[in-house]
């Protein structure tokens, strides 16, 4: 089926989006950069990924407030996710190794074991709403790391 593109251009101020258009490019959307921040948790679960080929712990974290950055992120999400199921298989890393690394990296939010990906995946269902409106975190951000999220502190509201 073709798309009538003429449709589109007779909808469309095309002066003002040609203006529009040059003025994106002033705007900015640099990454989050490296820093100490203090966020909410705003999701935590267990997906499938966009191919729909593996499984991973998806975390979202909204900044509430910069303690140590270049500049004010506050409003700003940090996203970290880690594949948990589909890792390339090897003695150095693989599915168990990336599992226990996500568990290592929970110790600081709660408990959690694994026995299973439907198991585990309620037990972050319950912990994500267990802790979403209760806590603020303390992190420090790398970017560049693999695990790009360093729990500081955590704090009850």
């Amino acid at each position: 089926m073709a798309v009538d593109f003429n449709k589109f251009d007779k909808l469309v101020n095309q002066e003002q989006l040609k203006k529009d258009i040059e003025k994106a490019s002033e705007v900015s959307f640099d990454d989050v950069p490296e820093g100490e921040y203090i966020v909410s948790l705003e999701n935590m679960e267990v997906k499938e990924t966009k191919a729909g080929d593996k499984l991973m712990l998806a975390i979202a974290f909204k900044i509430k407030e910069t303690i140590d950055a270049p500049k004010k992120q506050n409003g700003r999400y940090i996203f970290m996710n880690r594949v948990i199921y589909g890792n390339k298989v090897s003695d150095r890393w693989n599915d168990g190794v990336a599992i226990n690394g996500v568990l290592g990296w929970l110790k600081d939010l709660g408990e959690i074991e694994f026995k299973s990906y439907s198991q585990f995946a309620n037990d972050i269902e319950e912990l994500f709403e267990e802790l979403k409106n209760s806590v603020e975190i303390q992190i420090s951000y790398s970017p560049d790391e693999f695990y790009p999220v360093s729990i500081t502190e955590v704090f009850d509201l």
